[in-house]
């Protein structure tokens, strides 16, 4: 009887349970369709950030190690350190003078003192200084090719004074002890920083030298240095 009943039931809503059982079987398909494709874009997304992620990483690291490189090499560029300098001409005070490697050329014409004669038209007072340069500083009206010229003796004397060689010293003039400033005195072969500051504090402590011989009694200066440099000196 039960039987029955219910094949009755589903004679009479047959079509209504047949939809019903394809509706829901759509709406499963559906459901995990889209959850499928949820599932692979959020991948896709996840895979692609990670790449872009790693090139962004890769650029910053690029940018950082080129301008750590450019950081180092400007450091470099202006590490200060002392030169020497010699300027002639017409100036008040010729000589050698300690400079840094970042000042210019107005500088040592400062401390030079130029004469009222002095023609600065064909001098780069903005050109920085560098080690063993000459600086002429010609008259008004004197010839270009005299001044070049004594530029270049001016610089081989220079480098004949501080080359570390075996040339005579006989042929350079000699440093005077009690009127030589620092930067003179280590233009001497044998002669450092250290030992020209011990030789111009004992210059003051005790007086002027009166023979070449006396610079045994500076500290740091003993027989074998005396020796090699007591002909390049006199007092």
């Amino acid at each position: 009887m039960e039987w029955s009943k219910l094949k009755a039931i589903f004679d009479k809503y047959k079509l209504v349970i047949i939809n019903a059982g394809v509706l829901i079987v759509l709406l499963i398909i559906i459901c995990w369709y889209m959850f499928y494709n949820t599932n692979n874009i959020d991948s896709t997304n996840n895979r692609n950030i990670g790449i872009d992620d790693s090139t962004e990483i890769i650029n910053k690291q690029n940018k950082m190690e080129t301008k750590s490189g450019k950081t180092s090499a400007l450091k470099n560029e202006n590490k200060v350190s002392d030169i020497f300098v010699d300027i002639k001409g017409a100036v008040k005070h010729p000589n050698i003078y300690k400079m840094k490697n970042i000042d210019r050329v107005k500088q040592l014409v400062d401390k030079a003192v130029l004469l009222p004669d002095a023609d600065l038209s064909k001098i780069n007072l903005a050109e920085r200084l560098q080690d063993q340069k000459v600086i002429y500083i010609p008259k008004i009206g004197e010839k270009v090719q005299e001044n070049k010229a004594l530029n270049n003796n001016a610089i081989n004397n220079i480098h004949s004074a501080t080359t570390e060689d075996n040339t005579d010293s006989s042929n350079l003039e000699k440093v005077n002890l009690n009127t030589a400033n620092e930067s003179q005195l280590v233009l001497v072969k044998g002669i450092g920083p250290s030992k020209a500051k011990a030789i111009i504090e004992y210059r003051e402590q005790h007086g002027a030298f009166e023979s070449v011989e006396q610079l045994k009694d500076v500290k740091g200066i003993g027989a074998k240095t005396l020796e090699k440099i007591s002909s390049k000196l006199t007092v």
